[in-house]
């Protein structure tokens, strides 16, 4: 398969993940504007958007690179949710420099995982 082939197949892939989580979306308020459901109940649950987003990328990765990326994205969701819930104490003033930890650990195994064994 050519490069150009296989760019046009993840693109297609893209759009129909996305397109499936604007589906969900759009039928969750839908649901909450026609009194089904109550969206404030959910709201609290919107860190499980990035996570889904970073399952994907997990599990459509090609390389060690796209997995980081998949599972930063799963770790930004975890500490989203845990300070919105304040979990454990946490609130964005005193847990945003585990982000930045995270961010850097993040690039320097990238650095590390691209490196070409010489």
């Amino acid at each position: 398969m050519s490069d150009q082939t296989t760019i046009t197949t993840r693109k297609n892939k893209d759009n129909f993940s996305f397109g499936i989580i604007l589906i969900l979306l759009g039928s969750f308020f839908l649901l909450d504007r026609l009194d089904y459901i109550n969206a404030r109940d959910y709201f609290q649950y919107w860190p499980a958007l990035i996570a889904i987003s970073g399952l994907i990328c997990v599990v459509r990765a090609t390389g060690v690179a796209e997995v980081l990326n998949g599972l930063m994205q799963i770790g930004i969701a975890a500490w989203l949710y845990a300070v919105t819930q304040k979990l454990y104490g946490l609130t964005f003033s005193n847990s945003w420099p585990l982000f930045v930890i995270a961010a850097g650990l993040s690039m320097v195994i990238k650095y590390f995982a691209d490196k070409p064994n010489n």
